[in-house]
């Protein structure tokens, strides 16, 4: 088997004496072709996974017990009644007077 010649590479890629503006214009336009490829072809498999109706990363988990909810529920009303309790019936003294 070859093994790739690195040299060669960097000897093509290698600014020399001229500047090659026609192969610094053919490696923008590969990069921006092979990143446009990619991002197509991501948005291909998830319009694919979504119109077979899977879910995309982790599945949401499952609703709450009813339970849990009525627990936040009281939880709520409890706060609201103290901050009712606040505006009523708890009389505050300004220290500073």
């Amino acid at each position: 088997m070859k093994s790739l010649n690195l040299s060669a590479v960097t000897k093509y890629l290698h600014y020399g004496d001229r500047l090659r503006p026609a192969r610094d214009w053919y490696v923008l336009l590969v990069i921006f072709g092979i990143a446009l490829g990619l991002s197509v072809g991501w948005n291909l498999w998830q319009f694919s996974q979504i119109t077979k109706g899977q879910t995309i990363g982790v599945p949401a988990p499952a609703a709450p017990a009813q339970i849990q909810l009525d627990q936040v529920k009281t939880l709520f009303e409890q706060r609201a009644t103290e901050q009712g309790r606040y505006t009523h019936d708890y009389r505050f003294v300004d220290p500073s007077l």
